[in-house]
């Protein structure tokens, strides 16, 4: 089991904190393509993304301090499904039906898959 130093348990809560934002996020911009009163679904598409950039960058943190985690270092490496679906993407963010698809296909199912398995493990690790 690994304590966490009152900085990681911080870490955690704001990563934690950040998979929430992000899972809101995604029901905005679902939402978007049906609602069309909301008008700022490709602005928060666009805030996913760079939280997807500032994930990967935290990750080998978390790796770190729950290095003898197996579960743990099994869900952030996890991530790495989230970045293969948003990589399908790439060239397509002004293609609205194209964009449309791959969200609701493949990027929000991969993140939602990821975020189910680490979001409960975040809870229950900065508890102990």
């Amino acid at each position: 089991m690994t304590t966490l130093t009152e900085e990681h348990l911080h870490l955690v809560q704001q990563y934690r904190e950040m998979l929430e934002s992000i899972e809101e996020g995604f029901q905005y911009v679902i939402a978007s393509f049906q609602d069309y009163s909301k008008t700022e679904g490709d602005l928060v598409l666009g805030d996913i993304f760079a939280a997807f950039l500032q994930i990967a960058e935290v990750n080998p943190d978390l790796s770190e301090i729950f290095q003898k985690d197996s579960s743990m270092i099994d869900a952030v490496k996890a991530f790495e499904d989230v970045l293969l679906a948003a990589e399908k993407m790439d060239g397509l963010f002004e293609k609205s039906q194209e964009k449309q698809e791959i969200v609701q296909q493949f990027l929000y199912p991969a993140y939602k898959q990821w975020y189910q398995t680490i979001h409960p493990l975040l809870i229950e690790r900065a508890m102990q």
